[in-house]
């Protein structure tokens, strides 16, 4: 059986992570799905370059041995749905200042950091009826955080830094045949306009 190269793994987390970016993109929903897919592929990519970082770990192992580490990996209590320990742990990795600029930015209104926060807990509002809101704890009231189209802008420049450092720093890039097959129709042209904006303009260049 293949084994289970970091490449592999990478491309694998990463296509996951950005159809869940797309589908939130394309749909309209009054029940917060939008929040919760933004939350997930957010989540996915994150995995994506920490995979990468750790595979030491699993690409000397037999097929079914390798995935049962990555999965091990993948559920960790030291990832699991935390996005600010796996964001702090990818800052740590890349030693990129301009990173953390991008998380101290402000987004519609909002910090980076403070939509990560928002993100966390809408993985869980989103799917679970509970006791308080995250939006109680920001000071615009009447206003749902979890709706805020800073979730969107800040997943698609995040997403794209993690692109740039995953092909700098393990000479992986995404396949461009592979990402137009996701990102396909007139939805996929206008996902493009707002993703592709936080790419070099040279990052597909001969990544076929």
């Amino acid at each position: 059986m293949e084994k289970l190269t970091k490449e592999i793994v990478v491309h694998t987390w990463f296509f996951s992570g950005l159809k869940d970016l797309f589908f939130a993109f394309q749909i309209d929903s009054p029940f917060h799905y939008e929040p919760f897919l933004n939350a997930l592929g957010f989540e996915k990519i994150c995995k994506a370059y920490l995979l990468a970082e750790n595979s030491s770990k699993y690409e000397n192992l037999d097929g079914y041995e390798a995935r049962k580490k990555i999965d091990s990996l993948a559920k960790a209590k030291k990832w699991g749905h935390n996005l600010k320990c796996m964001v702090n742990k990818i800052k740590k990795g890349i030693g990129d200042q301009k990173l953390e600029n991008m998380i101290n930015q402000n987004f519609d209104g909002y910090t980076g950091n403070q939509l990560i926060e928002v993100m966390q807990a809408a993985y869980l509002e989103c799917r679970y009826p509970g006791p308080s809101h995250i939006h109680e704890k920001f000071p615009i009231k009447g206003f749902d955080l979890i709706c805020s189209t800073g979730i969107q802008k800040f997943c698609f420049a995040f997403t794209c830094k993690i692109m740039i450092h995953i092909k700098g720093k393990f000479n992986i890039s995404i396949p461009k045949r592979e990402f137009y097959q996701v990102i396909a129709g007139e939805a996929g042209r206008r996902f493009c306009n707002l993703f592709l904006k936080n790419l070099p303009d040279d990052y597909f260049k001969l990544n076929l």
